[in-house]
């Protein structure tokens, strides 16, 4: 692993472990309410910064149905790498993209009539068809048509020329919360919407509403489809510890689930500094004894938050090592003091961002928990910049 040039050359990098990957489709393809139970991959942002081309080869060799992105740009990369299966715009495509969208056999969603509309006309003026998804607003107050007036929209919308209607669907607000009132709340606006849609004996392939949150919790909320965004990549949906109110076997099922994404980078520097000196930009930190203070070549323009500094730790060979000072734009600085008297640590030595070393590991939830955030925005913060290594 160390001999690879992209490594050598950067001196940080994540790896991408396609292993777990597969693993984690597995488990939630097994928890599914029946086997008719589509899995849609949600690869939208870069596959939330894991690489967007390889990863949805590998979920929909393993199993994945649909894939799920939100930008038509997102959609177009995903048809040039050669893939075929149906790719969703989760969000709104803007008038300018409506024909590459068609054209590239993208999914579209429809969040009203007058976008239904103009998709319409689009396919008209370009002789082709398109497939799209409606979305149902229950609660999100986002994207969407009105659960309210839905059941008419949606027969307005079935009337118009070229467009294939594949699928309905809504988005819950609070799923990955621990009061599910309100997604209980968004579900029953959604089925009474689908009740009126059926009473119009309009033909949908597709009806979907579970995120990764609400698949784990709600069994039946599973519908045609479910969207599997966060857990896929190994992470925790919630936004809490669910340990004494989830149910055991999700709570079970969530902990088998194995992160598929680890960041690392090598010392870069070490230095011996004195007590009492400043360490990294505005002297947030001083040295409280004589100190051995490494670099690390990654900083908040790699995706490292500066909201870290003086919080984070690292790993290296097991052991947890503090971030001190200010992290900066490219590099941060972290005390290897108490690392075995930081006598056997040497520039090149490997460091563990996220991940595991020895007994002990970092992961993404405890990196937002110090940030104030969440794991999603953890991971999707990170940059290009950063090579990504896919392990296979």
């Amino acid at each position: 692993m160390h001999q690879n040039p992209i490594i050598n050359k950067r001196f940080a990098w994540a790896e991408i472990n396609l292993f777990h990957l597969i693993h984690n489709l597995k488990i939630i393809k097994s928890y599914a309410a029946s086997k008719n139970v589509r899995i849609m991959a949600v690869v939208k942002a870069d596959a939330y910064s894991h690489g967007a081309v390889e990863i949805s080869k590998e979920a929909v060799k393993n199993g994945a149905r649909a894939l799920g992105v939100a930008l038509v740009e997102e959609g177009i990369e995903l048809r040039k790498s050669g893939i075929t299966e149906p790719i969703y715009i989760l969000g709104e495509c803007p008038p300018e993209a409506v024909a590459e969208a068609i054209k590239n056999d993208l999914i579209l969603g429809v969040n009203s009539y007058k976008s239904a509309k103009f998709f319409s006309e689009e396919c008209t003026r370009i002789k082709r068809d398109v497939k799209v998804n409606i979305n149902i607003d229950t609660g999100m107050n986002r994207i969407g048509i009105n659960f309210n007036d839905a059941a008419r929209e949606i027969l307005k919308v079935a009337g118009l020329p070229d467009l294939r209607l594949e699928g309905i669907s809504t988005h819950f607000a609070c799923a990955s919360g621990k009061n599910d009132s309100y997604t209980k709340l968004q579900w029953d606006r959604f089925n009474e919407s689908i009740r009126k849609v059926k009473d119009y004996k309009i033909p949908v392939r597709y009806y979907h509403c579970a995120n990764s949150a609400a698949f784990f919790r709600h069994k039946n909320m599973h519908m045609d489809m479910a969207r599997i965004g966060v857990s896929l990549y190994g992470l925790n949906p919630y936004d809490m510890d669910y340990t004494g109110w989830l149910d055991p076997e999700a709570g079970k099922t969530i902990s088998d689930l194995r992160p598929v994404l680890c960041l690392k980078t090598k010392i870069s520097f070490i230095k011996s500094v004195p007590k009492g000196y400043p360490v990294s930009y505005c002297g947030t930190f001083k040295t409280g004894r004589d100190s051995l203070i490494a670099t690390v070549p990654v900083g908040y323009a790699d995706g490292y938050s500066r909201m870290l500094s003086n919080k984070g730790k690292v790993l290296i060979n097991g052991m947890y090592a503090p971030v001190v000072g200010n992290v900066t734009m490219d590099q941060f600085m972290i005390d290897i003091t108490d690392i075995t008297a930081g006598s056997n640590i040497k520039v090149g030595d490997e460091v563990i961002l996220i991940g595991e070393s020895g007994k002990n590991r970092i992961t993404a939830q405890d990196l937002a928990e110090l940030m104030g955030t969440i794991n999603y925005e953890v991971v999707c913060m990170l940059k290009n910049r950063i090579p990504r290594i896919y392990i296979k």
